[in-house]
């Protein structure tokens, strides 16, 4: 292999996440997937590699026969090399170690009973990368893995002098690392295939081999792609060039292993892609780093300058989300219950299904939000949120045990006390220090959480949503590096953001005339609000379930003194409010309650409200004297059933957040809020007792 030829390591990654719809995975098998697995097929002379998660490849060898067959087909006459990776594409470092070369060795046997090969290579998700992986990566089997360019610039090498791979370890753990080059990641398939041999020829001679494996989907299931990459020849034209440059050779990554001595030895610092860097950053970070690019760009070789430049840390987006920091605790809390009862009884078929629920429960794509949907797409959260609800229906079972159960423990790290109590029918997170609010409401059979709701909050792109609204939108092939455009017109009317979490149990006293309150943000102008408080909390077990009592702590002020009692039996959850007026004249106002309730949709068939004309999930409205009312999803066949006494107005409204994906800006549907408000009035030191109560069954 002399120096005056150039090796391209050229490869795709095919990743679907967990609770995707069929028909978009549908979608990116015609449009993407199959038709690049065809031109592959057509040219044996080709040569790359491939990863596809284990979680795609279930589904394919399920709803896409053919297309898994041809992937086993090119594997077999060794024109494809098939990369591992977690099994259902976690952010590996964020995992216990059990689970990080659990989720390994699980696709690498996948690869080995379906095509007959062990993999040695891994394409790390997000390539999120923290300097501890390499022991781990090397117990599970793993030679070699795929990261960024820009992993290696943050250590002051030049990414123009990159090339081969690089020895990194972990306590004498090696593995080998290839760089991926982002300039020819922005290249390909968007730029004219001249424009990438104008690059590879530049890198020519000055490094043995170029590394770029990147999204599948950009073949054909991103905006635009489909046409452009095969309807108008893109891909065709670039495998013509590659082999018809002299030049040139097409080789796979564990060829270059066993070709070519390491280029040299690196220390990587915790980072992903540089995009990665940029989304955890808190908006106004975010913007500010935008700026700092700019600024540095104008300056001469300012290109050099901003490829130092870092932003976040992946970390970052369990603070940035509190709703995904408590997915993420629950599933540290869930492995250790898992793996500590599989090391009493290993090869237990309940826990073995309950240690595959958890690994379900681990898959990325809910944990974090950048340009692709995340974390604000409900129906991934509820992929994931569901799998580990399974889990812990399972692990329950395994172990039999009490029913129901209770704790209180920080168990999201964020120094506060939290109450979680389980039943057969429910898994409940109730916090004290935050007035007794309830943050999950996990339906074990469904299995569901019907109090998922994201909140509102501002992102540093809301600034082009504003400024998209403004310019048309064009019609060129992009990339996800440019500037999305709006979906739906007038999404900057929509940029409202919430002062508090979307919990239910949210309590506030309003004094005064009976002006309607804002189902959404009711709490401007209220005199007490109890969830802005720490309350004392004392629990105890009760006929079928579990009571936890909380109080207002020391001599509280207020209009009303309030107790608050609330119990998890069964399939149900409820509140009761003891009222007691502490002011000399008495007190009259209004008493609310807000609940932040979700089911699988907004405005979808079958999903509505048990009220005349079935209003639909998204709706909004506002009725006088009920006692009660249903949120019911056929679809999933669950109903949710509030019911209250006295009765008391309701008034309801959708919780929609803007955000960003692939396609561009769009408004989505977190949730549905719903405020009880009673009129209260109580002479001096009389009292009233309310009560709501929520009860998840089956529709």
């Amino acid at each position: 292999m002399g120096r005056e030829r150039l090796c391209f390591c050229f490869g795709v990654h095919d990743h679907q996440p967990i609770g995707n719809f069929d028909h978009v995975l549908v979608d990116a098998t015609e449009r993407a997937y199959r038709p690049f697995l065809d031109r592959l097929h057509a040219r044996p002379e080709v040569r790359l590699s491939v990863h596809c998660t284990g979680s795609l490849l279930e589904w394919l060898r399920a709803h896409a026969p053919g297309s898994f067959d041809l992937l086993g087909a090119l594997a077999a006459r060794g024109q494809v090399e098939l990369l591992t990776g977690g099994f259902y594409e976690p952010i590996l470092a964020s995992l216990p170690d059990p689970d990080k070369r659990g989720q390994i060795e699980r696709l690498s046997a996948f690869l080995k009973t379906h095509f007959g090969v062990r993999p040695r290579g891994m394409w790390l998700a997000e390539r999120v990368w923290e300097p501890h992986l390499p022991r781990v990566l090397v117990d599970a089997g793993v030679e070699y893995v795929l990261l960024d360019d820009s992993h290696f610039a943050l250590t002051g090498l030049d990414v123009d002098a990159l090339g081969g791979y690089y020895l990194t370890e972990e306590q004498g753990a090696v593995v080998r690392v290839f760089p991926i080059s982002q300039r020819l990641r922005y290249l390909i398939p968007f730029a004219e295939v001249e424009a990438v041999l104008e690059h590879l020829a530049q890198r020519r001679g000055r490094v043995p081999a170029v590394t770029m494996v990147d999204d599948g989907e950009k073949f054909g299931a991103w905006p635009g792609t489909h046409a452009h990459v095969y309807e108008k020849g893109w891909l065709d034209r670039f495998f013509d060039r590659l082999l018809a440059t002299e030049w040139l050779e097409l080789v796979t990554l564990g060829e270059v292993c066993d070709r070519m001595p390491a280029t040299g030895r690196v220390y990587l610092p915790t980072a992903s892609y540089r995009e990665m860097g940029e989304w955890a950053l808190p908006p106004d970070a975010g913007q500010l780093l935008e700026r700092a690019k700019h600024a540095l760009a104008e300056l001469p070789d300012g290109e050099r300058f901003t490829a130092l430049l870092r932003g976040g840390f992946w970390r970052s987006f369990l603070v940035k989300y509190p709703e995904v920091a408590d997915t993420y605790w629950k599933m540290l809390r869930l492995s250790r219950e898992v793996h500590a009862a599989l090391a009493a009884t290993p090869g237990d078929a309940r826990l073995l299904a309950a240690r595959e629920a958890l690994w379900r429960g681990q898959a990325n794509d809910a944990y974090w939000h950048g340009v692709f949907g995340g974390c604000y797409l409900p129906h991934l959260r509820r992929a994931v949120k569901s799998a580990l609800l399974d889990c812990e229906r399972r692990l329950a079972e395994a172990q039999g045990g009490a029913d129901p159960t209770w704790s209180s423990e920080d168990g999201n790290g964020d120094g506060r006390r939290e109450v979680f109590v389980r039943t057969r029918a429910l898994a409940v997170t109730l916090n004290p220090e935050l007035g007794g609010a309830v943050t999950e409401i996990g339906y074990l059979p469904a299995p569901l959480d019907v109090a998922d709701v994201l909140a509102r909050r501002p992102e540093a792109y809301h600034d082009q949503v504003r400024a998209a609204s403004r310019s048309p939108e064009g019609t060129q092939v992009r990339t996800i590096h440019d500037t999305p455009a709006p979906k739906v017109a007038g999404l900057e009317t929509s940029l409202v953001y919430d002062e508090l979490r979307r919990a239910s149990l949210l309590e506030a006293w309003f004094d005064g005339p009976e002006t309607p309150l804002d189902p959404l943000t009711p709490w401007e102008g209220a005199r007490l609000r109890l969830f802005g408080e720490r309350l004392d909390c004392a629990g105890r077990a009760v006929e079928g379930g579990v009571a936890v009592s909380l109080t207002r702590a020391g001599a509280a002020s207020g209009p009303v003194g309030v107790e608050k009692l609330v119990t998890v039996a069964g399939a149900s959850l409820r509140a009761r409010y003891r009222l007691r007026s502490v002011e000399s004249g008495g007190v009259n106002g209004r008493f609310a309650v807000q609940w932040n309730l979700a089911l699988t949709a907004g405005d979808a068939e079958g999903r509505y409200l048990t009220l005349p004309g079935r209003p639909s999930l998204g709706s909004a409205g506002r009725a006088r004297g009920l006692t009660s009312v249903s949120l019911v999803d056929e679809w999933i066949g669950v109903t949710a059933r509030l019911a209250w006494r006295p009765a008391a107005e309701l008034a309801w409204a959708p919780v929609q957040t803007v955000s960003v994906s692939e396609a561009g800006f769009e408004r989505i549907y977190q949730g549905t809020a719903l405020l009880l408000a009673w009129p209260v009035a109580l002479a001096p030191g009389e009292g009233l007792e309310l009560s709501v109560e929520l009860t998840v069954g089956p529709r």
